[in-house]
């Protein structure tokens, strides 16, 4: 039986590690996604991350995963690529030419021809997986840069389904836009959709300019912005749990007892990783009364790493942290604690519950979901938020700490303040944080991203 509901992304929430173990995949679409899908049995359509040259489909809950209890009501199905293929697609066309230009990163931009046709190619196989799977007239949900062109030639194969988009990057100015050679063919592909939706009202107005400038017709479809959020109830239970409780208490005393930053980041140049290390560094050096009173826990995500720009990275913060650590350690104190991989979920909500204070300092971030993520975990209504200015988030949550992450010393003063804040202030403005996001949730943002569906009243409401 076909689906009334098609989610289709990049990747898949699960992938298959090298012992053939299904494995949840992170990151914030997927949280925010996956209870819709399950909720509207429906099918998400995407790359499990195998070098594959045919088409595999899975009932979710037959999957032999390690990491959690999976759900019994969604399918999935795998596009096949090729180790060639996503190298050419993914690496180098989706995140060295699309990534860096939608977060302003031009000079890191790379055109390239053979990596646009395949970028066509992928799309082409997608938009014909899709239309095998969608039952007739059914909602087609599309996600991200990855997929740009999917509506265009699914338009041509299935007109009559109901076509989504949705960007979860910033859409930059005009100006930086039309570095891209394909850009008019981009936008007349998008605007196949009944519906283009953004989380911000700057990155919409970006696109917007960009159609009207590139002269691309926008009267057959809808724009809006809404910001995308999590699942706060989760989070919030789960910090409750003896599980979690226990956790936290061993994470905050593994750390020494005393005030914890942390920041999770997967490694890439937009977050700002390189800037916050230094903000550090400047604070231990202009106040060495800090030493021993605060310890830095850096969770950094893998990512893309067959792209040179992110192995650099990678290299140069792990520099940055042993030069931190070898200046400023002492026998019994190491300022910066840095975990390179992955963390479970009970384990994640821990660490945001332990620790006091949460830099989230992108350089540009179309959202960033960990901010909330850490405010839905501090049911115990404490905890500081430092949230950079070029986040989209930051439109949302005026309680804050608002940073500049290009400025060192802006950073440096945001962290000082942070660690010098009274305790009632801190209760009072995480109070505010959480009643803004336990209102302004997952369920919020489905419910008005839904309503742009012709399905409407049939697809799933969330519980």
């Amino acid at each position: 039986m076909n689906s009334e509901l098609i989610v289709v992304s990049n990747r898949l929430p699960y992938y298959q590690n090298k012992k053939k173990i299904w494995k949840r995949a992170a990151g914030g679409l997927i949280n925010a996604v996956e209870p819709i899908v399950i909720e509207s049995k429906g099918t998400w359509i995407g790359w499990d991350g195998n070098d594959s040259k045919q088409l595999t489909q899975y009932q979710v809950n037959q999957l032999s995963c390690e990491t959690r209890q999976l759900p019994d009501s969604y399918k999935i199905n795998c596009v096949p690529l090729t180790k060639e293929e996503a190298s050419i697609y993914y690496d180098h066309f989706c995140n060295e030419t699309l990534w860096a230009l939608f977060h302003y990163f031009f000079e890191k931009c790379s055109i390239n021809e053979e990596s646009w046709k395949m970028y066509k190619i992928i799309n082409e196989r997608f938009a014909e997986i899709i239309s095998q799977t969608a039952a007739k007239g059914a909602s087609v949900w599309i996600h991200d840069y990855h997929l740009m062109l999917v509506p265009r030639y699914l338009k041509l194969l299935r007109p009559e389904l109901d076509m989504h988009f949705f960007l979860h990057t910033p859409f930059p100015h005009i100006d930086i836009y039309s570095i891209l050679p394909w850009g008019r063919e981009i936008l007349h592909s998008l605007l196949q959709c009944s519906s283009v939706g953004f989380h911000h009202e700057s990155y919409l107005s970006n696109f917007l300019g960009a159609a009207k400038r590139l002269n691309v017709e926008t009267n057959n479809c809808q724009t809006f912005t809404n910001p995308i959020s999590i699942d706060f109830e989760l989070f919030d239970t789960a910090s409750r749990s003896n599980i979690v409780q226990t956790k936290q208490s061993a994470f905050k005393e593994s750390m020494g007892s005393i005030q914890i930053l942390l920041s999770i980041d997967r490694i890439d140049y937009s977050k700002g990783i390189k800037e916050r290390l230094l903000a550090i560094e400047s604070l231990l050096k202009s106040r060495p009364d800090l030493i021993e009173k605060f310890v830095y826990y850096q969770l950094t995500i893998p990512s893309r790493e067959n792209v040179g720009s992110y192995q650099e990275l990678k290299k140069e913060v792990d520099e940055l942290v042993g030069r931190i650590n070898g200046s400023y350690a002492t026998e019994k104190w190491a300022p910066i604690h840095y975990h390179y991989g992955t963390k479970s979920f009970e384990q994640l909500t821990a660490i945001y519950l332990a620790s006091d204070i949460c830099l989230v300092t992108p350089l540009r971030d179309g959202m960033n979901l960990v901010c909330k993520e850490f405010i839905a975990a501090h049911s115990d209504e404490k905890g500081v938020l430092i949230l950079s200015q070029f986040a989209g988030a930051i439109s949302e949550i005026n309680d804050c700490l608002a940073a500049n992450p290009y400025s060192i010393n802006n950073l440096k003063l945001a962290i000082e303040t942070a660690l010098e804040m009274p305790e009632p202030e801190r209760t009072d403005r995480m109070k505010n944080m959480r009643s803004s996001i336990s209102k302004h949730n997952i369920h919020h943002w489905w419910e008005i991203c839904r309503k742009y569906f012709k399905l409407y009243p049939r697809i799933g409401i969330l519980k």
